[in-house]
């Protein structure tokens, strides 16, 4: 096997039941004692009367933030310490700020402020404005594997050379959409959860944060332990279960050890998923068995101590794990009373003292997502095998290109053809998608129960993929959505509220999950390898592509964005964006690494917290006029009318074109102005101006200037 260079841990941080930092969950791990009991965020009545959770002990620092960020922000300052701030962010969440959410909706507020926390990206942008972050703030959601799949895509970020320290790990807060969510796909445990227990009937749910601060060469932190490796895969076979043979999970746990360099029989402790639902636990036991055969290591589920923190999990495991590296402390498999047989396994029973070298970790979650880690021990692998030089900081990108191998586009002027055709008689392409625009490319029988954003992300990723010819599934998939299905969310918590708490829909749950689209159009494609999903507001599709860049597969790739208006939630969400600015959209992009053949290419340059203005010098493109035709800058509403938007409009470039007055004001319209771009640069000639704009140069730059500045290259 050859290793990657793996990544330096040279912090920790965390808070969860019963612990409000690592020297707390130290204690815990060798005292355990559960923290389990019926939530106080919120009343419970009626048939979730009892239901134990595993709530965080901690004091709200910052009452007027929502528990997530707050929780959050609690384990990366202890992560950080009194170093100096990481030159990017990636983190793992499903929840962000929907607390807040529910309680305005219950209330009836109609005032958009109420509802700015919403999004998931605000807790990762909170953390970088509180740390001074200047580079990337990557925003993943991926459900239970969250955490660990932000943890692979922090290690590809520091192999690139990108940027030399990341904070990566995951934060989740209870919340009534969580809670009652699972309660209706009878998931709770009564008497909370008891992972490989004979007589297991499922989750606890928790909630917390935990964050690994990863430098890519040695500093002055001592160095905790080493992320040797990560593995990433999808089951692409139910929405919600596990494959009942394991065959995704085994795939992660076999590339994370390929990826480290190490055979499975070098693994001193495995920490599972161990979830405690009959299936997960099943499931998990057989694809241990097929990747360690029968003589497997020590191993533990610690949910039944922390509960199950859903996105935050796989970053608390992980601390867990440096802790087991760094202390000589194996984790018991707390709740366990009477083991099952048929599952084959032998977890530790009580807190066992050792000297681990080499943890796993596992971390699976909705739509088959699977990841994995490997930590090391420092002496495993030297730490003089950096990926990255000692000045390596945030600068210009050495990210390939990709070829556009396929495209597929949704505007209110139907497909690209009908939205070129559009643009090029004058006419803009805002407002919302018609039906038939893409009810024709949905032929997966399941979508017919799917609602307007999910089906629309399926109709793309069905109109690229046929067009792009292949016939072997993409080897990774990336989808960008700011909101996920938001009509999936209202319906779920509109039913919750008038029923008193009682009916939640689990078609409405499920299709509330970030992730949900991606995991259907794995399902539907056939797909699993890695599968993403970037919730990052304006700059969703630019973390897709930036994704689908960092060589986390071989291959091919499907990257898209879109996103779907929803009357009850939208116009909180996007309150600049009414009326005849009302719209909605995506796009879908078959990507291949850049084998000279013909087409167009994206390109993933940078993304900063200065304005847009001071990220194009960072990224060393101010001579504009000297290498693009046009910037397509993509200007948020709300930011409009704001002082920067003068000087952007007056870039030093051939044309500066507003791209959202012709397709829009909705947060994924990146993907579709790069979908524009893509046809432009090939025919020579791109319609989004007052007249035709010839291109000589074959190269557009498309320019997000929203709370972050992110930046894409078109060319031919």
């Amino acid at each position: 096997m050859s290793p990657k260079p793996g990544a330096l841990v040279t912090g920790i941080g965390v808070v969860c039941a019963g612990a409000r930092n690592v020297a707390e969950l130290r204690c815990l791990l060798a005292r355990p004692r559960r923290h389990f009991a019926p939530p106080t965020l919120f009343p419970c009545s009626g048939a979730s009367t009892g239901l134990p959770v595993a709530e965080a002990a901690v004091t709200a620092a910052e009452p007027e933030l929502p528990r997530t960020h707050q929780l959050a922000w609690l384990a990366a300052r202890e992560a950080v310490g009194s170093g100096p701030a990481p030159d990017a962010i990636v983190l793992g969440t499903t929840t962000g700020g929907i607390l807040r959410t529910e309680a305005a909706l219950r209330a009836g507020s109609a005032a958009p402020a109420d509802y700015r926390c919403h999004g998931l990206d605000t807790v990762a942008l909170h953390l970088a404005q509180q740390l001074g972050v200047r580079g990337p703030v990557i925003t993943l959601s991926t459900a239970c594997s969250s955490a660990a799949v932000a943890l692979a895509v922090a290690q590809a970020l520091l192999r690139a050379g990108l940027v030399g320290s990341v904070l990566a790990g995951g934060a989740d807060s209870l919340s009534r959409l969580t809670f009652h969510g699972f309660r209706s796909l009878q998931l709770l445990a009564p008497r909370g959860c008891a992972p490989l227990d004979l007589h297991r009937a499922g989750m606890t749910l928790g909630e917390g944060a935990g964050f690994l601060l990863l430098e890519a060469k040695p500093g002055p932190r001592p160095v905790l332990a080493v992320l040797a490796g990560t593995g990433l895969s999808c089951d692409a076979y139910h929405t919600t279960s596990p494959h009942p043979e394991g065959v995704g999970a085994a795939q992660a746990m076999a590339c994370a050890l390929e990826d480290a360099g190490l055979a499975a029989v070098a693994v001193d402790y495995l920490n599972l998923h161990g979830t405690g639902t009959p299936d997960n636990d099943a499931a998990e036991a057989k694809a241990l068995r097929r990747v360690f055969g029968p003589a497997l290591p020590a191993l533990s589920s610690t949910k039944g101590l922390t509960g199950h923190a859903l996105a935050a999990a796989g970053a608390i495991e992980a601390v867990i794990g440096v802790m087991a590296i760094r202390d000589g402390l194996l984790p018991a498999n707390t709740g366990l009373a009477t083991l099952d047989p048929t599952l084959g396994l032998s977890p530790l029973t009580t807190p066992t003292a050792a000297a681990p070298r080499v943890v796993l970790s596992n971390s699976f979650g909705f739509g088959g997502n699977n990841a994995c880690i490997v930590l090391a021990h420092p002496s495993v692998r030297p730490c003089a095998r950096a990926a990255a030089s000692a000045d390596a900081r945030v600068g210009p990108p050495a990210l390939p290109a990709l070829r556009v191998g396929a495209v597929a586009c949704f505007t209110a002027a139907g497909d690209l053809e009908g939205t070129w055709a559009a643009l090029s008689r004058g006419d803009s392409a805002t407002g919302l998608v018609p039906d038939l625009a893409f009810a024709q490319d949905i032929t997966a029988p399941f979508a017919r129960r799917l609602k307007r954003l999910p089906r629309l992300l399926l109709a793309l990723a069905q109109a690229a993929y046929r067009a792009s010819g292949s016939v072997a599934p993409p080897g990774l998939l990336a989808v960008g959505t700011a909101w996920a299905s938001l009509a999936d969310t209202y319906a779920f918590l509109r039913k919750l509220g008038a029923s008193h708490d009682e009916f939640g829909s689990p078609i409405d749950f499920v299709g509330s999950v970030h992730n949900a689209p991606a995991g259907q159009i794995a399902l539907l494609l056939g797909a699993t390898g890695p599968n993403l999903t970037c919730s990052a507001g304006d700059r969703s599709f630019a973390q897709s592509l930036l994704c689908a860049s960092l060589g986390l597969a071989a291959g091919s790739a499907l990257v898209m964005a879109a996103e779907a208006h929803e009357p009850g939630l939208s116009p909180f969400l996007e309150p600049a964006a009414q009326g005849a600015d009302l719209s909605e959209g995506g796009a879908a992009f078959y990507l291949l690494p850049d084998d000279q053949g013909p087409g167009p290419r994206l390109r993933w340059l940078g993304e900063g917290a200065a304005s847009a203005t001071a990220l194009l010098d960072t990224l060393g493109l101010g001579a504009l006029s000297e290498r693009y035709d046009a910037v397509l800058l993509s200007l948020p509403a709300a930011l409009s009318g704001g002082w920067s938007c003068a000087e952007l409009l007056a870039l030093p470039a051939p044309s500066v074109i507003p791209v959202r007055r012709y397709l829009g004001q909705h947060a994924s319209v990146s993907a579709t102005v790069a979908a524009v771009a893509a046809r432009a640069v090939v025919e020579g000639c791109l319609p989004l101006a007052e007249r035709a704009l010839p291109l000589v140069r074959k190269r557009l730059l498309l320019l997000d200037a929203g709370p972050r500045a992110s930046a894409v290259e078109v060319f031919a």
